[in-house]
């Protein structure tokens, strides 16, 4: 589908770039003089003169080019007019030919060129070349020999020369260039290399392997299933063969012949999960959530959800209250007037309204004062206090921790004989129970404490008795000890298997092994078991299928209905509406929550472009065809003037065509007339029909 521009496009002098012409196989309809296409058949250029389109290298066309200019390195630019006849001469030594396919041939007479043409004297000898002087001439010269070196070759030897624990290639060269080069064999880990003659290296390395053997670490891997964990399938260890037996439980058989289904409300910080859990033969939870809007509180308790809203706005018995609870100042509900009855320098008044809610810093009292608060005190935020002199409780003192949960410490003093003073250390660290202190301890703190009480091991233990006791770590077999300073290194001689031993010694535990519902094969190529389980998918569970429904029998109920192998079981979630909330029941599966706004101060107002009637706002728009029969539409030629009413330049213009398929056009539009601010011209390039294009205009 192409745009399709109903008017002229200016560019200003732009190019047109990754641009090309109409491509067809025929002629577009409805093209005019100076159209161009290409027919994608013949790959031919076509113009449209006004009566027809006609080829751009057709010879009748008469608006094809008429002259060219030719031009050469020297001479006089010549013009070439149609009819004429170019003709393309020869020169010195150059012939040229027509033949029967439009070409011109230019050969060089006899197959050579001359010496006059090269401007060179002679035809020189068999030991000279040509040489170009520089000026547009050329002569015959004699190479210059600078080669001094009468060496025609250089000898190479190469033998093998012995250096202690490595060994030497040397590359001994004669001639005009002697010397000698060396390449050598260095010797690795347990590798020795032996020049046997000058020619014979022999590289031996040397066998320090202490690895395991196959049965060895078949007992190992056959070690590692048993007393381990295995769901669903048992594996053992025949030490007989060296393969492992897996036995995958028959999971055909599903006694399990129902889901239960129970709902709960879920607490979710300001929000509330309505939770669907699902236990049987497909267990798992299912969680739609009830979002708290403006003003709306969700209460979730048990299988109950409390949906109230919050009326932000006083009555007016409350505001009056709140003025005149104190008796200082009153409300006149004939006047209207708010007065105050006592000064607010009265000690009695300001106490009396200290004793009010109040936001922000409060100073209660003064130094000779005493507070009493007989009942609880809750602070929410910090508390500094300056001297506590008596804590009088019998519960303790309760701490809650770093995080407010369930949890909570509790400092509590045990039955006191008399005054007792506790005294916490002038220091930072952690207070440790009796029970953190291990360890005999004569409250002497002499050191002479054991550090070690004994050390078991595989045969045999150690018992430290006395504080000159030494605990020995010795190295066993492929095992080396260290010590450097503080640090103890315990060292394993490297005998392990290379990962392809492995692969193979464990690759063949699964050949000729028993395999029930599962097949393993192990394969060498990559060293991988590939396990394959039988198919297991067939299912014979018989669960219950369950519905969900609206009810409003006693109340508005959300119920899950059960049916299937347990029969017909129902579970229901009862909606309660709160405060300025109603619950009304649409249909079986539609639950309308809405929430009544007391709020009576709501003031409404359209801006710019936009209509307001009531509580509803719209957008003004213009919608109509493009034909003089139009209201708010003219026409003079092929130019539509549309008075649109929406009092601005700043307009959106949309024009399409009134059938199908309803494509948009673009057109030329002038958003401003000597109409006024309200007016779009809308021109097209070519005469149009009322009523072919339709216009909407927004803002």
């Amino acid at each position: 589908m192409a745009i399709k521009f109903l008017h002229n496009i200016d560019l200003k002098q732009n190019q047109l770039l990754n641009a090309r012409v109409h491509v067809a196989s025929s002629a577009p309809t409805g093209s005019g003089k100076g159209s161009i296409w290409l027919n994608s058949s013949t790959n031919e250029l076509n113009f449209h003169n006004g009566t027809a389109f006609v080829s751009v290298m057709d010879d009748t066309n008469t608006n094809q080019l008429t002259t060219f200019t030719l031009t050469a390195d020297s001479g006089t630019n010549q013009t070439i007019n149609q009819g004429e006849t170019l003709d393309i001469a020869g020169g010195d030594s150059i012939t040229t030919s027509v033949g029967n396919t439009n070409t011109v041939t230019i050969d060089v007479t006899s197959g050579s060129i001359g010496a006059s043409e090269l401007k060179v004297s002679g035809d020189g000898g068999a030991t000279q070349f040509l040489r170009s002087d520089g000026d547009g001439t050329f002569s015959w010269a004699v190479p210059t020999d600078t080669n001094t070196d009468t060496n025609t070759q250089n000898v190479f030897t190469s033998s093998f020369v012995d250096s202690e624990a490595n060994a030497l290639l040397r590359l001994t060269k004669s001639g005009a260039a002697s010397g000698t080069q060396d390449i050598t064999f260095a010797a690795g880990q347990n590798i020795t290399l032996t020049p046997n003659s000058a020619s014979q290296l022999t590289i031996a390395a040397t066998n320090t392997n202490t690895q395991l053997s196959t049965e060895q670490v078949q007992d190992i891997v056959g070690g590692m299933f048993s007393g381990n964990t295995e769901t669903r399938i048992a594996a053992t260890y025949q030490d007989g063969d060296g393969t492992i037996d897996l036995v995958v439980n028959d999971m055909t058989a599903n006694t399990n012949t129902q889901n239960v289904f129970t709902s709960s409300f879920v607490d979710s910080t300001n929000d509330c999960i309505l939770r669907l859990t699902k236990s049987g033969a497909s267990s798992g939870t299912q969680d739609v959530k009830f979002v708290a809007g403006s003003n709306v509180t969700l209460t979730p308790s048990g299988t109950n959800l409390t949906i109230a809203a919050t009326d932000t706005q006083l009555s007016t018995s409350q505001v009056r209250g709140k003025i005149s609870a104190s008796g200082v100042v009153s409300y006149n509900s004939s006047t209207g007037v708010i007065s105050s009855s006592a000064t607010a320098t009265n000690t009695a008044n300001v106490k009396t309204a200290l004793n009010a809610s109040m936001g922000g810093s409060a100073t209660i009292g003064d130094g000779s004062d005493t507070i009493t608060i007989p009942g609880d005190l809750t602070v929410t935020g910090t508390t500094t206090t300056n001297n506590v002199e008596v804590v009088s409780t019998s519960n303790g003192v309760i701490f809650e921790g770093n995080a407010a949960d369930a949890n909570e410490g509790t400092l509590l003093a045990g039955t006191l004989s008399a005054d007792r003073t506790y005294t916490l250390p002038n220091k930072t660290g952690t207070v440790a129970m009796t029970s953190d202190i291990t360890g005999t301890n004569s409250n002497t703190n002499t050191g002479d404490q054991v550090v070690f009480k004994s050390v078991a091991s595989d045969s045999g233990t150690a018992v430290a008795d006395t504080t000159t006791d030494t605990l020995t770590i010795a190295g066993g077999s492929n095992v080396s000890t260290s010590v450097s300073g503080d640090t103890l290194t315990i060292a394993a001689d490297n005998t392990q298997l290379s990962t392809e031993q492995v692969q193979d010694i464990v690759g063949g535990m699964f050949s000729s092994n028993t395999e029930t519902r599962i097949s393993a094969v192990y394969q060498d190529g990559d060293g991988t078991i590939d396990l394959t389980v039988d198919d297991m998918t067939a299912n014979t569970n018989t669960q219950n299928a369950y519905s969900t429904s609206v009810v409003s029998s006693s109340g508005i109920k959300l119920r899950l209905s059960g049916s299937g192998a347990a029969g017909n079981t129902t579970d229901d979630v009862k909606f309660a509406a709160g405060s300025n909330v109603s619950i009304s029941r649409t249909d079986a599966s539609t639950i309308t929550i809405a929430a009544t706004d007391t709020n009576t101060d709501t003031t409404y107002s359209a801006g710019n472009g936009i209509a307001l009637s009531g509580t509803t706002f719209s957008t003004d728009v213009f919608e109509g065809s493009l034909a003089a029969a139009t209201s708010g539409v003219t026409k003079s030629q092929s130019t539509y003037t549309v008075t649109h009413g929406l009092g601005n330049k700043r307009v959106n213009v949309v024009v399409t065509e009134s059938a199908d398929p309803f494509e948009q056009v673009f057109t030329e539009v002038k958003y401003g007339s000597a109409a006024g601010t309200g007016t779009v011209l809308i021109g097209f390039g070519q005469a149009v029909t009322d009523g072919d294009y339709n216009v909407t205009i927004t803002r």
